[in-house]
């Protein structure tokens, strides 16, 4: 047990100096306390979880169902890519699952949240850009490759450690090149085009933030002394995305720090000042940017703005009303010809084909997600991948609620995308990339076992 500067305790003890543990033993730290068993230990992580066959068997049918009525809705016009690529991606997933059979104590409790969603977002793409489909499934791939890579790194955090700098320095050299010299879309210069590649690297850089902070943590935990390096690549994150001007992007961003500093037990004085500056930051920003402020001024009565900034708002309200509990069915919609609708608007598109029950489960499979992470940094116990899956979840959370709730006025429109389930290369690879700290969580490394618990 690692002594954390005297502010854990054993037996009513502070310890000043690291010491091992015995069955029976109080520990105490942040206003816990805790008793130590090393048998309740081992039956945490040798319990076999489910492996959920099943629920992949009622998966593949529910996306022949998608496929079959989406054939149908095109009947002579069909797109061939679009039965190929719900095809490509029932194979995949059970090609996955069948090669993880050969790991222990594996399972797909992260995974089938996100195969559902990545369904839908193959219908949505299906239906409104189906030339977008084949992108759309290369990325798919790429990103489940991704995954698996570095949930592989994820599993070592001394190599974690040893490419912490490089990893921090590209990803801020890449953001503020883009911030400077990258092409600008709808006000914002979040998009970097090299030949026929284009795709943004502030998606890639939560994966990066991520790791970051991992490693600093872990350092913290081991007595190293680049605290300070976690500190300046946030500030330089930050900095480039308000530099870019792509504030939603930057939200999502602020809110993983306040995570990571939250589970650091920082000072709650630290963390509710950060929360005052940035929105006194945020109400600088409205007067320096009016495109911004116009947004805001349309927020919560867009009916007055109709035809104006509250134009993508009420459309996409009047097509989740139209659309009822089941859908007027894929490619049927009104709202898949308004701009933005497969990637800002997403979710009223899945109101309106696929009706409120579908639109609402996938909003769920979200909370899921969150919920799963949280139970994940309980039983993993280690700070190093608590941390990883918390802020992957509260991204991914926060992300789809800017998008969901945007959209439908609750909170002003940010143009962020619904991870997994909006058209688009780049998020649907980083979405699926954030997935691996998820995996890592599930199964820490077998060598810190008697650490497991406590070495937070």
């Amino acid at each position: 047990l690692l002594p954390l500067n005297g502010e854990v305790a054993v037996n009513g003890r502070a310890i000043t100096a690291a010491r091992k543990l015995r069955p029976g033993d109080r520990v105490a730290f942040a206003g816990q306390e805790l008793t130590f068993d090393d048998k309740a230990e081992e039956d945490v992580y040798s319990a076999s979880p489910p492996s959920g066959g099943l629920a992949l068997v009622a998966l593949t049918l529910f996306q022949a169902v998608m496929c079959l009525q989406l054939c149908a809705r095109y009947a002579a016009d069909l797109p061939p890519l679009l039965p190929l690529s719900f095809g490509a991606l029932a194979a995949a997933q059970w090609i996955y699952f069948f090669v993880t059979r050969f790991f222990a104590r594996y399972s797909l409790l992260a995974e089938l949240p996100v195969l559902y969603l990545c369904t839908l977002g193959l219908a949505v793409c299906g239906c409104c850009a189906p030339q977008s489909l084949p992108k759309q499934c290369f990325c798919l791939l790429a990103g489940g490759v991704g995954c698996g890579l570095l949930r592989l790194l994820l599993r070592f955090p001394k190599a974690c450690r040893a490419v912490q700098p490089a990893v921090a320095a590209a990803t801020a050299a890449l953001l503020w090149f883009t911030a400077l010299f990258g092409a600008r879309i709808f006000g914002a210069r979040n998009w970097l085009d090299i030949g026929p590649l284009s795709f943004q690297p502030s998606e890639f850089a939560k994966t990066a933030f991520l790791l970051v902070a991992c490693c600093t943590l872990y350092e913290a935990l081991q007595g190293g002394a680049r605290r300070w390096l976690f500190w300046v690549f946030s500030a330089v994150v930050l900095g480039s995305l308000a530099y870019m001007v792509d504030f939603g992007t930057l939200a999502v961003f602020f809110v993983a720090l306040l995570i990571v500093l939250l589970l650091r037990l920082t000072d709650w004085r630290l963390v509710a000042a950060l929360a005052v500056g940035a929105v006194a930051a945020g109400g600088a920003l409205l007067l320096l940017y009016p495109h911004i402020a116009s947004r805001f001024s349309a927020w919560t009565h867009v009916w007055e703005y109709a035809d104006s900034t509250g134009y993508q708002q009420t459309r996409t309200l009047i097509a989740a009303a139209s659309g009822g509990l089941l859908g007027v069915g894929g490619g049927n919609g009104y709202l898949s010809g308004v701009a933005a609708a497969d990637t800002d608007l997403v979710f009223g598109v899945l109101c309106e084909e696929w009706g409120g029950a579908i639109a609402l489960t996938a909003a769920l499979c979200f909370v899921a997600l969150a919920l799963y992470a949280r139970r994940l940094a309980v039983t993993c116990g280690r700070l190093f991948y608590a941390v990883g899956v918390c802020g992957a979840a509260g991204m991914t959370l926060f992300q789809t609620a800017l998008n969901i709730f945007g959209s439908t006025d609750l909170l002003p429109l940010t143009g962020v995308t619904m991870p997994f389930v909006s058209r688009g290369g780049t998020s649907l690879t980083a979405s699926l990339l954030l997935l691996a700290f998820y995996k890592a969580a599930e199964h820490p490394p077998r060598e810190a076992a008697g650490q497991r618990r406590f070495a937070a």
